[in-house]
């Protein structure tokens, strides 16, 4: 294990450090609260980072927390747990900013949940479940002061809450959903929940489990596994069609569908198409996603400011270029900020106060307690 202290932001804060160290993974163990169970946890994912990691080493932090002497690890990982294995397997040391023995509970949650905006493949319902568990644990007092620490919306976290207790409250549920839990949309397993929540429809699905081996049917698959066909799921309503030919007629060069659950299917004939045409298709497209993703819109609106400019960018280009980047990337994430709410975010990232990517996320949640919700 090796460390080193370097500085954790821009040059105008170079009193601040991070502490870094490099562990031998064998002495560092996950954090119990950690939620990525599954989601990019199989061999394949896992041989390939540990690949690119023994190739280029690593590329981005974990976070660990140091454990008291005596304990049989040296620290627990709070985020980079897949990072950590991967290191293993490439048998190179994990480097992680470390924290104090004495860090909260729910400082990390924090931390963690900061950083996996930033990274992907957690699973709503992995995030339920560990929002239960802290919850559960005492770590936050009530659903509403996760929501605020978290960032997240009151509805949200309750929601989840209900969705991952109706589906870990039986054994014979349990065993068929966890081994697929970081295959679910929120939505299907908001909609599996629901039906679950029926004491007669969970009588019938009851029933049928017992012929379902746990792990061999897919979180998309579970639902009409358990309860058959749903008549409701099957109606389509139509969103937007073109059609070519005959007034009234023809052929359909153009359509978006929605299904009874919530799903949408997007069918386009692109030599069917003007140039004109399929501008409209795009613009019927981008908004029903801002719609049916409004949730990650903060999110999606970070990462195309990072792609969009560098922090040099920020601090050397015209101020007007940087709040037109930032509006523009506001709107196509579903956003309709103002030019006061760009030009305020612009200020942050122009002075850049806390590092790059902590500017980001400071622009875009700093001025979001006034900003309306996305719209199509």
């Amino acid at each position: 294990m090796t460390a080193t202290e370097t500085p954790a932001e821009a040059p105008d804060r170079r009193h601040d450090v991070v502490h870094v160290e490099a562990f031998d993974p064998e002495e560092v163990r996950p954090w119990r609260y950690h939620n990525r169970t599954r989601s990019g946890m199989d061999d394949q994912s896992l041989d390939a980072l540990a690949a690119s990691i023994r190739r280029d080493g690593q590329q981005q932090l974990g976070l660990a927390r140091r454990l008291p002497a005596g304990d049989t690890y040296a620290a627990e990982a709070i985020y980079g747990v897949r990072r950590l294995e991967a290191c293993r397997r490439a048998e190179m040391l994990w480097r992680a900013e470390v924290r104090d023995a004495s860090t909260p509970d729910a400082t990390c949650a924090v931390l963690m949940h900061s950083e996996n905006e930033w990274s992907e493949g957690v699973s709503p319902l992995e995030n339920a479940a560990q929002w239960k568990a802290m919850l559960d644990a005492g770590v936050f007092a009530n659903q509403s002061s996760l929501a605020v620490d978290l960032g997240c919306h009151r509805g949200t976290v309750s929601r989840a809450i209900r969705t991952v207790t109706t589906l870990f409250d039986e054994d014979w549920l349990e065993r068929l959903v966890r081994p697929v839990m970081h295959e679910f949309t929120g939505r299907a397993a908001d909609r599996l929940a629901d039906a679950c929540s029926d004491t007669r429809r969970r009588r019938s699905a009851r029933q049928r489990a017992k012929n379902l081996v746990p792990g061999l049917v897919p979180a998309q698959e579970l639902y009409g596994a358990l309860f058959g066909r749903d008549p409701v799921s099957q109606r389509r309503e139509m969103v937007f069609v073109r059609r070519k030919g005959r007034a009234g007629g023809g052929v359909v060069a153009a359509k978006i569908e929605r299904d009874g659950a919530g799903g949408f299917n997007v069918s386009v004939r692109p030599h069917d198409q003007t140039p004109a045409e399929l501008a409209e298709i795009a613009e019927q497209v981008e908004a029903l996603l801002a719609t049916e993703t409004a949730a990650g819109s903060s999110v999606r609106l970070g990462r195309r400011l990072v792609a969009l400019m560098t922090p040099l960018d920020a601090k050397s280009a015209d101020r007007s270029w940087v709040e037109g980047c930032i509006w523009s990337a506001a709107r196509a994430s579903g956003l309709q900020w103002d030019r006061w709410r760009c030009a305020a975010a612009a200020d942050i990232l122009r002075s850049q106060p806390r590092g790059w990517e902590n500017a980001v996320l400071r622009a875009i949640t700093d001025t979001s307690s006034s900003t309306p919700g996305p719209q199509a």
